[in-house]
């Protein structure tokens, strides 16, 4: 969604109920790791874990990707979008991290999966994810799809032209151009319920939804690591959307997979796919809930009357979005606006051309919460 100024949590009354984020709702602080990060580079965030950033051809231009250690060979989590820098890097450091034991991809994303498949063949090396992101993955390449255009209906019903949604079509991002191919018989599944041995580390999964279906975060035993993935990112928030075939009210998701998040200790290192690592997880998943919460008043405040999800854009985003931007934010806006249909702040139809209008509810309506 963009880089985020966490706001001041609304007294008394908030879109979000205490189910997800309970009273008091003091934010709490954050604290950057001063670690100086290049790309390419690896750099030691604990003993045994190494941070990799790599680039990516998008206006968030690199992911962290994370290398740990064991007594004879290593263990990857994540792998960067499949592109030929991105492989020049692999290249350039593959005799360091010889013999690669196994490959963990966190998401389904192309940043994230996109170079597992060319990974595992050039490092013989075994993949491993949850079974949700596995299954979503394999419709995402089938060649017998075209999940861009799915999409097509979704967006003339909330709003968009004919037109734009044409030339939508040509600034998504296809999956099989960023994803390598992944055999089957390298894809062993992980069970969430069961601690993950890597290293001298046992790291505990935690699945969350809402930025994808079965997200694996890895907390180490210790509490003093956290593997976060795309599901709690440093000053800016994952992209919350709804698409064909998905989860409908992906925002009420990830507000209950943020509950695992807002226990965890003020000295827990979370090492992100994306930005900074930092100290405060808790604190973040508050100003992420908080961030969230101002965004549902703006939307609900701008439907007085009939609008569709295009119009609201501005509301929501603050600015014009271009290109891919607009299939995102689209899908993101949807995404607020089921849920607070969803908690009764909102009603929709479908006006005389068949786009999908939303309008507000009586204030008396929105959950009511005990102020900090």
């Amino acid at each position: 969604m963009g880089a985020v100024q966490p706001p001041v949590a609304a007294q008394g009354r908030s879109f979000i109920p205490a189910q997800f984020w309970p009273w008091p709702r003091a934010l709490g602080d954050t604290r950057d790791s001063p670690v100086r990060i290049e790309v390419g580079v690896p750099v030691e965030m604990a003993e045994d874990v190494f941070l990799l950033r790599l680039p990516l051809p998008f206006a968030l231009n690199h992911i962290n990707v994370y290398l740990i250690r064991e007594d004879e060979g290593w263990v990857l989590v994540d792998c960067g979008v499949d592109t030929a820098e991105s492989r020049a890097i692999w290249e350039r450091i593959a005799s360091r991290i010889s013999p690669l034991n196994r490959i963990i991809v966190t998401h389904h994303h192309p940043d994230h999966i996109g170079l597992a498949g060319w990974l595992a063949e050039r490092f013989d090396a075994p993949v491993s994810m949850t079974a949700g992101e596995y299954a979503v993955a394999g419709r995402y390449s089938d060649p017998d799809r075209d999940i861009i255009a799915e999409r097509f209906p979704l967006w003339l019903e909330h709003g968009l032209s004919k037109e734009r949604s044409t030339a939508l079509l040509a600034h998504m991002p296809r999956y099989d151009e960023q994803v390598s191919h992944l055999s089957a018989d390298r894809v062993g599944f992980i069970d969430p319920q069961q601690p993950v041995r890597i290293g001298q580390r046992l790291w505990q999964p935690i699945i969350g939804q809402g930025h994808a279906p079965d997200h694996l975060s890895l907390l180490d035993e210790s509490g003093a690591l956290l593997i976060g993935g795309d599901q709690v990112l440093p000053t800016i928030t994952p992209n919350i959307a709804v698409w064909p075939g998905g989860d409908q009210n992906p925002l009420e998701s990830y507000f209950r997979s943020l509950d695992r998040f807002l226990g965890m200790p003020a000295d827990t290192l979370l090492l992100p796919s994306h930005r900074q690592p930092l100290y405060g997880v808790a604190a973040r998943a508050r100003q992420i809930l908080a961030h969230h919460d101002d965004r549902l008043r703006a939307l609900w405040e701008a439907c007085a009357d009939w609008t569709n999800a295009c119009e609201l854009l501005p509301a929501l985003f603050g600015r014009p979005l271009r290109d891919a931007e607009m299939g995102f934010g689209l899908g993101e806006a949807i995404a607020h606006l089921n849920y607070l249909e969803g908690r009764g702040c909102l009603v929709s139809d479908l006006d005389g051309n068949g786009v999908r209008v939303f309008r507000r509810c009586a204030i008396s309506t929105i959950d009511q919460g005990s102020p900090s």
